[in-house]
């Protein structure tokens, strides 16, 4: 009796260790991605369309490439800020005697701009078929546009930072020179570059002639200092507020000009 369930113990001993040796041994089922998962006509397929899309992308980012012309015309407004700081509404340039043809102040922000964009899109033009040529007309026309680049930024800081209109006047005659110079030479290379300088040039001879007019009604005194470097300096001590010197000013200007209305002066 003792044997057969001596007998019976082992079987089942044996029993379980053949099975802990199957649990010990399993392994988990392998985990397959979404691709492998494919035939392969369909994996060929699905790489082909993610090429196509990464190819797609990257022409689109080359399409939004921002055009040349837009630097050049961008290079050109760094004068503005001075322009839009001396014709705010307060400031010296309001309380100066000012030319009848003198646009409103509004008017200047887009004219400018307009004309900023017209230029950028001309030189861009110039700069791109002298790069693609040697020809002497090109050198000169890129020659003439550094100079006329350079009168550009100078001449804002001399008018309205620096009041200086007698200056500004001789800087703004050599703008209308070197323009009047470099659209030949514009107009040999590329013709619509050429016209597209000629409302830059109608409206740089009509501020040539405002900034003569500005010259006469603003004389300077025997020291260099003109009407409106004078009422910088009052606005400079008033620290942006109405001051009785700024009152004493503007009475003795209004007495002034009716003498002169009167024929007295």
């Amino acid at each position: 009796m003792t044997l057969k369930r001596l007998a019976a113990a082992t079987t089942l001993l044996l029993a379980a260790g053949g099975s802990l040796q199957d649990v010990t041994s399993f392994s988990p089922p392998q985990v397959l991605s979404w691709r492998s998962r494919l035939p392969p006509k369909n994996i060929a397929a699905t790489n082909s369309k993610l090429v196509s899309k990464s190819s797609a992308t990257t022409t689109s980012l080359h399409a939004m490439t921002i055009p040349s012309w837009t630097y050049y015309s961008l290079a050109h407004i760094l004068g503005s800020p001075i322009v839009i700081s001396g014709t705010k509404k307060g400031s010296w340039f309001d309380r100066i005697p000012k030319p009848k043809i003198n646009p409103p102040n509004f008017v200047f922000g887009p004219v400018w701009t307009l004309l900023y964009g017209l230029m950028g899109v001309s030189v861009s033009r110039i700069v791109k078929a002298a790069s693609s040529s040697s020809s002497a007309a090109a050198s000169g026309a890129l020659k003439l546009w550094y100079a006329h680049y350079a009168l550009n930024l100078i001449w804002a800081p001399i008018f309205f930072g620096l009041k200086r209109f007698r200056l500004g006047f001789i800087i703004s005659s050599l703008l209308v020179l070197t323009l009047a110079g470099k659209l030949p030479l514009y107009h040999a290379i590329d013709s619509t570059a050429a016209y597209l300088q000629i409302p830059y040039l109608v409206w740089l001879m009509f501020a040539t002639v405002l900034n003569y007019q500005f010259c006469v009604l603003n004389p300077a005194n025997g020291i260099g200092v003109n009407e409106a470097m004078r009422q910088a300096e009052l606005i400079k001590k008033s620290g942006g507020e109405y001051t009785d010197d700024m009152l004493k000013d503007d009475i003795e200007k209004l007495q002034r000009a009716a003498a002169e209305y009167a024929g007295l002066l």
